[in-house]
């Protein structure tokens, strides 16, 4: 059978996002809460706890040409989300930030241990993360840290 290499990537990134729990290193544990979808629609579900951590499909950047195929640098949101009210929100959010960057940058030169290479996703990119107040109709706090994976896609 033939894997897709897309939802393996997927796949292993909230795989390795449930790994954020304070028994693993980290200050929070937002990994005991990984969902998948719309953010919008999953924080609008009655039993979503907090914090949170939520994988978005994100637009994708161009794919790269190679001699066997190509890379796909398949796009995501991961966004974390805190609930703690209008006053106090910062350190709660700062520290979820930290818990998702430590998660997702390796050293550098160091490839990501947790990515499947052998299915053919070679490395992970991170963007600069952006940090939105709660206000205008949103209870919580949330750190949007866009990702793209670069995934080889064989002909």
């Amino acid at each position: 059978m033939i894997t897709n290499p897309l939802s393996l990537g997927r796949k292993a990134l909230v795989q390795h996002l449930m790994s954020v729990t304070v028994g693993n290193g980290h200050i929070t544990n937002a990994g005991q809460n990984v969902k998948t979808g719309w953010f919008n629609e999953v924080m609008s579900s009655d039993e979503v706890g907090f914090p949170i951590i939520v994988v978005q499909k994100a637009k994708d950047l161009p794919p790269k040409r190679g001699p066997d195929g190509h890379i796909s640098q398949v796009g995501f949101y991961v966004i974390g989300a805190v609930d703690v009210g209008l006053d106090n929100y910062e350190d709660s959010l700062d520290d979820l930030q930290v818990d998702l960057q430590r998660a997702l940058i390796t050293s550098e030169g160091q490839p990501a241990a947790w990515l499947p290479f052998r299915s053919g996703i070679t490395r992970i990119t991170v963007g600069a993360p952006e940090q939105f107040p709660p206000g205008n109709g949103e209870r919580a706090a949330t750190v949007l840290i866009p990702v793209h994976l670069h995934t080889v896609i064989e002909r």
